[in-house]
């Protein structure tokens, strides 16, 4: 987003500045890599993180391993690399795997899989290289590994490189070859390949020669006897107790016992993995030798500072016109990084700002701000505080800093490295009156409208730039098409024009692409950057000419939530509530245990399973919405029920006898992202409920019910006690027919009918024509984003794929196995891990 210089703020010498050099200036290039980075649970995770834990996980079931997948697709991507080419070395860490995955030398369905994840994420400001050298280190830390360091900057390869990964039957002196072409000696090829083989292992089908099929559970042979990043494969080799397919066993006949050639290297004789055996040695060589692997990039790429999170971040910040152009909305969140001062000891937080023209005028110049959320990274843990004001348009804003008070009275004066966190109002994209039609014309598209106010000193007209993913043949990764649209100019509002642009969007495009608007050019360029086509309403609304009787300017500091439920024809509830800011000190300042939810009373802070999930009846995840009452309520039947990771629900009637009570019950400490009172778990951590004796997890409602709660929190030191009160509304039309209390299969959506629940494709999608990932996933979504597509199918809750026809390997399952809920509607099925539940357009 490109900004205006800040003017000098006036407040920069207000007590406990604070002005970190090392962390990035806000925005940044880098800034949605920084989201992937360090958002990986909670409120605004990116979903990605969700895919690697915990350390075993693979939606692909037992035999696969997602850790190790992302790890290995970083060193085979890498392994080509030639310090020697002139003028500048090639190769590298440049994502050129992507074009190679036809090779001989990269087998495996992992690799597939691994691009089809990272090109759901990759976007004009994330390349697929940068995701790569992420992958390594989400693979590497989720399985309690060091933080490898990612520097950015990484720039994608638009074809194949040359040939060169190290092949399991290579002689040793090949291997030393290859890995000095790549600018490492023997000493670093030891520890890398031992760094990276402490993970995973070899699947018999891809080498029968170094795994014999029928000979290990699931043909899938780990290098060392546990899951975990440690030092057990150096370990082993040393002690002569090696599992390691590439040590012992039919690679030892065959020719291809890599490992055993690379860890006895002959100009080492065991001295550098009898090192590595140590385990802080290990970890501490680990994360040095996995960084220069992934900082291995063509000459020609300069690699940033090492990313560090944001102690404050803006996020989703925008300006809206607002009809008679008098008022502006000023709206967005602000990350606060909790790690160094913990949420309960954060008073309020508030914005700072000046004018356009960088004046204090506006009087106090401050904005309130209100808890929205909390969520984690593997070693951070994060506040998001909300806001909307209404300000002049006539004198707006510019920049601000944000002011975080303390409970102590202390301050701390975040300024965004001495320049303030820039506003610019010259366009504003217009969100109230854009929208994403829902009607599909004979070419395939909808129609998409974006709307822009632009400022009357602002002479050149805006244009639309829509980034558009597009299916490649043999890539798993889609191609990012750039279009520009000339945006036609309308009404003068006040001090601006409005502005707009219709474009046909292709439909399995719609809710997956990315737009910016813009106006000028070259370096006097002003832009309302990457806004998602997802949120878009489906009907434009319109922008008065004339300020409404009831507009005022005013920063909005309560929060007034209606929240409407229709389940079939038979229940009909609507709860209305509001909070005003205005609580006493009784309030409390952050998130309890609840004793009881309904019928279920609270178990304990509990583990997963050893390898499999601590329940297993149902599943289903909501990352911005997640509550205790929500999970109960989608858990109804089940004995027990869990939440994980703020966002994920699990169910089942018994407990998998590996999953215990944790031996720290301060555990499971992220919040409800519903809910800021409440815990949802953590990291392989479940807040465990279950049903009480004698009690019933039937539904039930009354006509008005108001409800005292004591509560405390989970802190050892510290007690707070609360009382809310709920009001709550009821409307209940009883019928013959008995109400849905959790999901089932939809025998019709639209025009298409239940094909049944299909397995995925033996290395290969199932359904390969296009992909939508949404946390708002529901088999409507599915069946409207495959218009024009004979099939398509839903898998893992949030995922949909359309396709003509279904690829090798996709074969019907039990239409038991197809068991997880939609992500934003509980009451359908939206396949599972390696399934879909899919359906085929009616004859």
């Amino acid at each position: 987003m490109k900004l205006p210089p800040s003017a000098a703020l006036p407040w920069a010498l207000l007590a406990g500045m604070v002005n970190v050099n090392a962390q990035l200036t806000w925005p940044s290039q880098f800034d949605e890599l920084e989201d992937l980075m360090f958002q990986a649970y909670g409120y605004r995770n990116t979903g990605l993180m969700a895919l690697v834990t915990p350390c075993s996980f693979s939606k692909f079931g037992p035999g696969r391993n997602t850790a190790a997948e992302w790890v290995r697709a970083g060193f085979h991507d890498m392994s080509t690399g030639n310090i020697y080419n002139p003028p500048a070395s090639s190769g590298g860490v440049d994502a050129s795997l992507m074009f190679e995955l036809n090779s001989g030398e990269n087998i495996g369905a992992g690799f597939v899989t691994t691009f089809e994840t990272y090109g759901q994420f990759y976007s004009s400001r994330t390349s697929v290289a940068d995701m790569i050298a992420l992958g390594v280190f989400a693979g590497v830390r989720t399985c309690g590994g060091p933080a490898v360091p990612i520097r950015p900057g990484r720039i994608d390869a638009t074809a194949a490189g040359p040939l060169g990964v190290p092949q399991p039957q290579n002689s040793i002196g090949t291997f030393e070859n290859q890995f000095l072409r790549s600018g490492f000696n023997y000493t670093d090829m030891i520890a890398m390949v031992a760094c990276g083989h402490t993970l995973g292992g070899v699947h018999a089908e891809d080498f029968t020669n170094i795994v014999t099929p029928g000979t290990v559970p699931n043909d899938y042979q780990l290098f060392d006897n546990t899951f975990e990043f440690d030092s057990n494969v150096a370990v082993d080799y040393i002690s002569n107790n090696s599992t390691d397919a590439l040590v012992v066993g039919p690679a030892t006949s065959s020719g291809r016992a890599a490992d055993a050639a690379v860890f006895g290297d002959r100009n080492d004789n065991n001295v550098t993995i009898t090192a590595l055996a140590n385990p802080a040695t290990f970890r501490t060589d680990c994360s040095s030798i996995l960084q220069r692997m992934i900082e291995r990039v063509p000459g020609t790429v300069t690699l940033a500072d090492p990313l560090q999170p944001y102690e404050v971040k803006p996020t989703a910040l925008q300006l809206t016109l607002l009809s008679g152009g008098v008022s502006i909305t000023f709206s967005g969140e602000i990350r606060v990084r909790t790690t160094v001062r913990a949420a309960n000891l954060i008073a309020s937080v508030k914005l700072v700002y000046v004018d356009r023209d960088g004046n204090s005028t506006c009087g106090s110049c401050t904005i309130d701000t209100a808890v929205a959320g909390t969520g984690s990274g593997f070693d951070d843990t994060f506040t998001f505080y909300s806001f909307s004001s209404d300000l002049p348009s006539s004198t707006s804003i510019s920049s601000f800093n944000v002011l975080i008070t303390l409970t102590s009275g202390a301050t701390e004066l975040h300024n965004n490295n001495g320049g303030g966190f820039p506003v610019q109002d010259s366009i504003m994209f217009q969100s109230p009156q854009s929208c994403l039609g829902t009607t599909t014309d004979a070419n395939g598209n909808n129609a998409m409208t974006i709307v822009a106010a632009v400022r009357d000193s602002i002479t050149a007209a805006p244009n639309l730039v829509v980034a558009i993913k597009t299916p490649r043949a043999k890539v798993p990764v889609p191609a990012l098409n750039i279009t520009s649209v000339a945006m036609a100019k309308g009404a003068t509002i006040g001090p601006y024009s409005i502005y707009s642009a219709t474009y046909s969007i292709p439909v399995a495009n719609s809710l997956n692409s990315t737009f910016n608007v813009t106006v000028g050019t070259g370096t006097t360029s002003v832009v309302d950057a990457f806004k998602l086509t997802e949120p878009l309403p489906s009907v434009c609304g319109t922008l008065g000419t004339s300020v409404p009787s009831s507009t005022t300017s005013s920063s909005k500091t309560t929060l007034s939530t209606t929240v409407s439920t229709s389940i079939s024809t038979t229940l009909s509830t609507t709860i209305s509530t509001t909070i005003s800011s205005t609580s006493t000190s009784a309030t409390p300042t952050g998130p309890v245990t609840k004793p009881t939810v309904g019928a279920y009373t609270y178990q304990g802070c509990y583990t997963e399973g050893d390898g499999v999930r601590a329940l297993s009846g149902a599943s289903f995840y909501d990352y911005p919405n997640m509550t205790l009452e929500e999970c109960a309520a989608n858990c109804v039947g089940y004995t027990y029920w869990g939440v994980e990771y703020g966002g994920e629900c699990y169910c089942g009637n018994t407990l998998a006898a590996t999953s215990v009570p944790a031996a720290e019950q301060g555990d499971c400490n992220f919040v409800c992202p519903g809910d800021a009172f409440e815990f949802c778990g953590a990291g392989n951590r479940l807040d465990m409920y279950k049903l009480s004796s004698g009690g019933s997890s039937s539904s039930s409602s009354s006509s008005t019910t108001t409800h005292t709660t004591t509560t405390t929190t989970r802190s050892t030191t510290t007690t707070t006690t609360t009382t809310i009160k709920a009001t709550t509304t009821s409307s209940v039309t009883h019928s013959a027919s008995p109400t849905q209390t959790g999901p089932a299969i939809k025998p019709t959506i639209g025009s298409y009918t239940y094909y049944g629940c299909q397995t995925e494709g033996t290395g290969i999608r199932a359904l390969s024509g296009a992909t939508l990932a949404t946390d708002s996933m529901t088999l409507e979504i599915c069946e409207d984003f495959c218009q024009g597509y004979t099939y398509w199918g839903a898998e893992y809750g949030r995922e949909c794929y359309c396709g003509n026809s279904w690829n090798t390997g996709s074969t019907a399952a039990p239409d038991s196995d197809c068991s997880f809920p939609c992500a934003n509607n509980t009451l359908e099925y939206c396949g599972a891990g390696n399934r879909l539940s899919a359906y085929a357009l009616e004859a």
